[in-house]
């Protein structure tokens, strides 16, 4: 039995810090590179699955150069038995700064990507195919549904637990319907699942670590049928500030009152005291106020 885990690579922004208006504001050292999330709950997954069978090997997939090598060979290192890395022997040359390498709208669109894992997976001969519900970056949720209808195989979304039962032929997964309901849906070989968040991805001893540190991953070189994406993203918009909550007038007042309350904001003012002075009459204030709020006891205050 082969499983294929599909493990994308993902750029991640955690902050702005750029000064240049073309790079979005972003500069080299507010991006990490990773593997996506929910790539690694679906390793999990496969782990576990191999636990149960002998004759089961989990081969990683990845698409495109080498951008998070560190953490896709820890990935490696928890228990996978290869790694394979298809490359477009036709594609774009790899870009010439940072800003571009980053701009999600660079990316292929899910259904290039869902032919190019699908001819890899029928070249590896992988029975069972698993890969995130979704990514950070993009979070199309397509590359699965798009999969399975690729390789003509049932597809099960966004599952949370695996397991085959003891003839091997059946495979029976659990997934979120949503608002708490679970559902366990049995499926036969080969298929295809997403994998929703949920599994922590264990961790690797440091013998596998040494092997995967040295570890040369193979590639298969596979071009894309068409040049021109049936999907195109042309535009990314930020998202908006969130609104002020404003609470709600008190219906003791009058009219008016209530109506300069809800365009003012509030009504109710903030009261407080201001400590000027030395820095001894500031902390004589600061400890009166614990003292008068119950804070601080006074043989506290007095040692």
């Amino acid at each position: 039995m082969k499983i294929i885990v599909c493990a994308k690579q993902i750029q991640h922004t955690y902050a702005r810090t750029g000064t240049l208006p073309e790079s979005n504001y972003i500069s080299p050292e507010d991006n990490i590179y990773r593997v996506d999330p929910h790539d690694e709950a679906a390793l999990e997954l496969a782990l576990r699955l191999k636990d149960q069978r002998e004759d089961a090997t989990v081969t990683l997939l990845t698409l495109g150069p080498m951008i998070a090598e560190t953490e896709i060979r820890r990935c490696l290192a928890a228990g996978a038995d290869d790694l394979v890395r298809v490359v477009d022997p036709n594609g774009a040359p790899p870009p010439e700064n940072e800003a571009s390498a980053s701009d999600p709208l660079n990316q292929p669109d899910p259904w290039v990507k869902s032919d190019l894992i699908a001819r890899a997976v029928e070249n590896l001969g992988g029975d069972l195919a698993l890969c995130g519900k979704a990514s950070l970056d993009r979070s199309s949720s397509q590359v699965g549904a798009l999969l399975a209808h690729r390789l003509d195989r049932p597809f099960v979304s966004a599952i949370t637990d695996l397991s085959m039962d003891e003839t091997g032929g059946t495979l029976r997964v659990q997934r979120s319907a949503g608002r708490g309901v679970r559902e366990i849906i049995e499926c036969q070989l080969p298929a295809v699942f997403s994998v929703d968040l949920g599994t922590e991805l264990r961790m690797p001893k440091f013998s596998r670590r040494q092997w995967a540190r040295d570890y040369v991953p193979r590639q298969l070189e596979m071009a894309t049928d068409s040049d021109i994406p049936k999907l195109r993203c042309t535009h990314r918009f930020q998202p908006r500030p969130r609104p002020k909550i404003i609470p709600a007038p008190d219906s003791r007042l009058h009219a008016y009152d209530r109506i300069m309350q809800l365009l003012t904001g509030s009504t109710i003012e903030k009261s407080g005291e201001m400590l000027t002075g030395d820095t001894e009459s500031q902390v004589a204030g600061i400890i009166t106020f614990l003292k008068a709020n119950g804070i601080l006891e006074s043989d506290h205050a007095d040692t």
